[in-house]
């Protein structure tokens, strides 16, 4: 959504104006700690990129975005997925790589173990989305980053192993998710994988003129139009 803190709040604070209910989940940039005069003052605002997390989940709060799964009718639960990349998700050379992605991010672990501190996170969700889903429902899942590595990457070196995680794949599937949202590649797709549809309608960076958001659900039913 936004390289730093005010900016992510600004772009949730629009949606708020103009849409009922808005859901949020960071992506990378969003982890970003920009140095001292880039913007903000970041590093004097937050230890690391999980207190920057922390504090985003608190800025959610204070302006009622869901972080979290709801019930949004009898027929539709939409549940959010947290992740980070791994260099596993790159099929055809599944092993650490030469490429530092988002240098600007300050981890409280190891580089190679944020995707596991992220999608750890997705535990409460998936529990409440099995304990309290109303019977029938279709589940909607949305994640930051890809969790199949089928879905296109862009052909920038060692792309893969900074796009996606498989976990994810196993915690949509959990909750038995029949339409899948992903970002970051900026590549538009719609594919349909043993029954759960997974779907990018990128916007461009800040929103690019002329373009269009993507229904996915109208009262109830599947359906994908752009509005």
């Amino acid at each position: 959504v936004g390289d730093t803190f005010i900016a992510v709040k600004y772009c949730l604070r629009a949606f708020r104006a103009v849409f009922r209910r808005v859901f949020y989940v960071p992506g990378n940039h969003d982890m970003w700690i920009r140095p001292k005069g880039q913007h903000a003052n970041e590093p004097e605002m937050f230890a690391d990129s999980v207190a920057k997390l922390l504090s985003l989940w608190q800025m959610c709060d204070d302006l009622d975005v869901d972080v979290g799964p709801a019930q949004l009718s009898p027929q539709v639960c939409v549940v959010p997925l947290d992740g980070w990349y791994h260099f596993s998700f790159d099929h055809w050379d599944p092993k650490p790589g030469n490429t530092a992605f988002d240098k600007f991010c300050k981890w409280p672990m190891a580089y190679d173990d944020v995707w596991m501190f992220m999608t750890n996170l997705n535990d409460a969700r998936l529990e409440i989305t099995e304990k309290y889903m109303q019977p029938g429902s279709s589940v909607i899942t949305f994640s930051h980053f890809l969790p199949r590595k089928e879905l296109p990457l862009p052909g920038v070196h060692e792309m893969a192993k900074g796009s996606g995680c498989l976990k994810l794949e196993d915690q949509l599937r959990r909750v038995k998710s029949k339409l899948h949202i992903f970002g970051h590649t900026h590549i538009n797709t719609q594919n349909d994988y043993d029954g759960c549809i997974y779907m990018q309608n990128a916007m461009g960076y800040g929103i690019s003129p002329g373009q269009k958001l993507c229904v996915v659900n109208d009262k109830g039913s599947f359906r994908s139009y752009m509005a």
